[in-house]
Formats: structure tokens, sequence, C-alpha cells
């Protein structure tokens, strides 16, 4: 999957360009926000071109808008950046949030404004009730053109907001938005230009390389906190996740430290690189992630009862085993360029035969459980009579391994 930053200029009713949006498209369609890659992932996208190249050089001297779903105003790496040249348009995020995320998003609001941030809010926002504090605090209405006929688009003029309308294709949609706008933007006035062309499998792959060099060198749980919390997307994922089913912890857990030592320095690595690629990988082949998903959660099992110093390996074995499907790439290159630990290397190639041997182990339950589950007798199945042989693990028991395999996998996906 390839997709663009682009910049695009916005003009004041003279015709001065007054600042630039910096967002992120769909390669061969620059009006299409790549609905594949989640918003807290755009904002950390984005983050990296500025820092690239600069905001002084990107804005050309003038401010830079960045669209920010309401959580992502949350991501402490926006405070390391000129914010007084900075203007947040936000748009609604697409997982909803509570109470408690929109009352920290406001408080974060309130100090971005006060550090010189232009708050603008998007028509999508406006829309909704449980937003109405960000749209009274912003001074800047964005609407697309096809939306200024909205009555309230007057009623918000009144309040002295300032309108931003974008999306204007013509002469005549043009002296239109004159006669109620303050702001413009357009392929009439101008068209966006490309800062960067990313293809999943390369930035996914820096990534991991930054996790993997965090993870080596933390010596403490709370270091590893402190690496999260500079990433949205990984923060609220982390949040979310040890506060799901899967764990069903008897408090909220309302902080990454508070996750960290939750989890603990054992289980906080497998879960960092599951959440990093699943924002992406499930993206890009659902399917295929899912598989990979179910052995890795099989393999780590297995090897918790009859090889428990492994079960880390295994785990990571079933997390990547189908990693060159998925991304196009060469599977042993790719785990050597990112770093990971040699022993996993020598799994798959055989050189270590036990985790071979369990990673094709998992393969077989997770290729033939729906087939093994169909069946007038699943306890009948040869794979399971065979598998328990060999590991002593009862048949009974690897079903229901699997079973719990699948649906742990389906709720990933979903989170």
């Amino acid at each position: 999957m390839s997709f663009l930053i682009a910049k695009q200029p916005i003009f004041d009713k003279k015709g001065n360009i007054v600042a630039y949006e910096v967002y992120l498209r769909k390669k061969g369609n620059m009006l299409e926000y790549p609905k594949e890659v989640p918003y807290n992932r755009s904002t950390y996208i984005i983050l990296e071109i500025l820092m690239e190249h600069g905001i002084n050089k990107l804005g050309e001297g003038k401010k830079v808008m960045l669209n920010l779903s309401v959580d992502s105003l949350l991501n402490k790496a926006l405070e390391n950046l000129p914010l007084e040249k900075l203007i947040f348009e936000l748009i609604p995020p697409q997982i909803q949030i509570g109470a408690v995320v929109i009352n920290q998003a406001l408080k974060s609001m309130e100090k971005f404004k006060e550090a010189g941030v232009v708050m603008a809010a998007s028509y999508d926002i406006t829309l909704k009730e449980s937003y109405k504090q960000f749209v009274e605090e912003a001074l800047i209405i964005t609407v697309d053109f096809p939306h200024l006929t909205d009555p309230r688009l007057v009623s918000l003029k009144a309040k002295g907001k300032k309108l931003l309308i974008t999306k204007i294709e013509n002469e005549k949609q043009y002296n239109k938005a004159l006669e109620i706008g303050d702001f413009f933007e357009g392929n009439y006035l101008e068209a966006p230009y490309v800062l960067k062309e990313f293809e999943i499998a390369p930035y996914l792959k820096n990534t991991l390389v930054r996790l993997m060099a965090m993870l080596h060198s933390a010596q403490s749980l709370k270091e590893i906190a402190r690496f999260i919390s500079y990433d949205v997307g990984l923060t609220a994922k982390l949040l979310r996740f040890v506060n799901s089913a899967y764990f069903s912890p008897i408090q909220e857990v309302k902080s990454v430290e508070q996750a960290c030592s939750m989890l603990g320095m054992k289980n906080i690595r497998n879960f960092i690189f599951l959440l990093a690629m699943n924002d992406y990988i499930s993206v890009e082949n659902p399917v295929l992630w899912k598989k990979a998903l179910t052995r890795a959660f099989l393999a780590s099992e297995m090897a918790k009862r009859i090889m428990p110093d492994l079960e880390d390996a295994a785990y990571l074995m079933g997390l990547f085993s189908l990693i060159d499907e998925i991304l196009g790439v060469d599977k042993i290159s790719f785990l050597k360029e990112i770093n990971i630990d040699e022993i996993i290397l020598d799994g798959y190639t055989g050189k270590h035969k036990k985790l071979r041997e369990l990673l094709d182990f998992a393969s077989q339950l997770e290729e033939k459980y729906p087939i093994i589950q169909s069946s007038e007798d699943p306890y009948d199945s040869g794979i399971l009579t065979n598998i328990e042989k060999i590991t002593g693990i009862n048949r009974s028991e690897l079903l229901r391994m699997t079973k719990d395999a699948y649906e742990k996998a389906e709720y990933i996906l979903n989170i």
C-alpha cells in the first residue's frame, strides 16, 4: 500500500497565502484520505515529516495546518514543535472516546492555545454534540464547499468564528465562497503537491527498528512507559487493550506506566510489537494477519507447557510467520534489518529444531481448525492425535487452546 504526504496553500480574501495544510492522502487520489491508515498513525507520520523538513521550510514562513483527531491532542510529541507556527484542525476520532479522554483533550487544547497554536474545528466536529466545547474554543471552522448551504455556518460566523472553505474546484464556487468565507483552499486556487511517498513495508520496518532499539536499551518499565507515551497511537491502543475483556482489570488502567506494570517486563515487548504492527498489517492483509496472530498465541501457549524458556520466541515466530506474504518482503532479510533475536531466525531456518517444530504445530492447528471443529468428532482428528503424541499436550487442551487463539486474534483485529 502506498500513501502520500502533500501540502496545499490556504489563501485569504486578498489572494495572499496565509498558511499551508499538510496532510495524508492516497496515492493516485489527492482528494481522498487513506481510511486504511488510522488517524493517530497519520499524526505520527506527519510529525516525522515536520521533524525531517522543518516547519519553516514546509510552511515557507507561513503557518502550517495539521489535521488531528481529538484524541491526538494528547500526543506529547506535539509539544516539541514550534507551536506558534501551527494550526490544529480537529477532526472526530475513528474510535469513539469517552468523557475522560474528551476532558483531557480539552485541557491539552487550552495549553496549545496558550502556547500560540491556532485552533480550528472541522465541519464534522460541529455535527457532534459531544464535541461542542471544541467548536466553542476554536477560532476557525473548516468546511468543504458542498456544505456551505448549512444554515449553522451563519450562526457560527455571528459568534466570531472564521470560515476556511475547502475543496473549491472552479471560479463559480470561489465567488460563492468569497461571500461568506475568510480563508480558502482548493484545486481552483492551487493544487496540492507531494512532499513524500510512503510504502507500508519500509515504514513499518522503521517503526519496528525503533521499537526494538528502545526495548533493548530500556532498563526499566518506567523507561518503556516514557517511550510509549510519546506515541499517541501506541498509547491509545495499549490503554484500550489492557482495559479490554482480554485482561478484564478490576479497575480502569489510566496511565501508560500502570499498563506497563500490569503487563510486566516479560510481556510488554510482545504486546508492543503486536499493537504497533496491528494498525498497518490488519489493513494490508487482515486474513493473513489473523492467521499470524492465531499462530503466535498458539505457539506461545504450547511453549508455555512444554518449553517455557522459549515462550517469547515462539510467540514472535508466530507473529512474523507470514510477514513475507503480507508485505512482499524476504522474511529473513526483513527480520535481520529490524534486529530480531537470532534464536527466532534460527527457528525459521530450522537450525533451532524445537522452535521450528512448535511453529509447524501451531500452523497446522491454525490451518485445520475449521475442519476439525466442524467434524463429527473433533477429538478424533489425526493432527490432534499426532501433536498430542509428540508434545504430551492433551488433545482436548490443544483444541481449547486453538479456539482461544482464534478468538484472541479476532479481538486484536478489531482493537
